[in-house]
């Protein structure tokens, strides 16, 4: 009679137990056709593609910048900025109502959306100033919203100088792009040697150039 009773006893845990790891297997199951089968939501998504999206005109707001320095670098840039402003090469000269100089390592083949700079020093930037483009650094000038309707002139003009390729020895290119408030952009690749009386610019070329649908 006891054998009877344990024997049956066993049965009914045995039989307890499999259904209750028969449900837990279910709800598992259950639990991650749940999480498979939940779509991401759509707000998440756009709102996730906005943020990435760039800031338009008003991302002239300059990050710092780490650009190489030395002092032949610098005789490059010196060289560079003089042939910006004393040739007008964005043609914005008569317009400009500030000239602001800066640095990156940028090698403006194409538009980009970086806006990370760094100023010149203050020794170069006195070197370059005329009566006629009073330059400044750029962490000077402010940059407004190219909202529609706003007058052309009156802008500050913005001048980079960015990677310059020393590999040639005697010879170097260098990058440089202008944009002039949101306006209007380009980018320029300068070939310079050094002379007696120190680098030169050679040629130039425009790499690129746009212009904003409304001023």
């Amino acid at each position: 009679m006891l054998g009877r009773l344990t024997l049956r006893w066993h049965c009914f845990i045995t039989v307890a137990a499999s259904i209750s790891l028969a449900s837990a297997s279910l709800d598992a199951q259950e639990g991650s056709k749940a999480k498979v089968l939940t779509p991401p939501k759509r707000a998440d998504t756009t709102s996730a593609s906005r943020a990435s999206a760039p800031a338009g005109p008003a991302a002239l707001a300059a990050r710092p910048a780490v650009v190489p320095q030395s002092p032949v670098l610098d005789s490059i840039r010196e060289v560079v900025f003089h042939n910006l402003l004393d040739k007008d090469r964005a043609g914005f000269s008569t317009l400009a109502s500030a000239f602001c100089l800066s640095l990156s390592t940028d090698d403006f083949k194409k538009a980009s959306t970086s806006q990370d700079r760094a100023d010149p020093t203050e020794g170069m930037v006195r070197r370059l100033a005329t009566s006629r483009t009073p330059a400044r650094r750029a962490s000077t000038c402010s940059f407004g919203p190219n909202a529609a309707g706003r007058s052309v002139a009156g802008r500050a003009l913005l001048y980079t100088v960015g990677a310059i390729d020393l590999s040639a020895g005697d010879r170097a290119e260098a990058a440089a792009g202008y944009n002039y408030d949101g306006y209007s952009a380009g980018g320029y690749t300068f070939s310079v040697e050094r002379s007696d009386s120190g680098w030169v610019v050679k040629q130039w070329r425009m790499e690129w150039t746009s212009k904003s649908a409304s001023p």
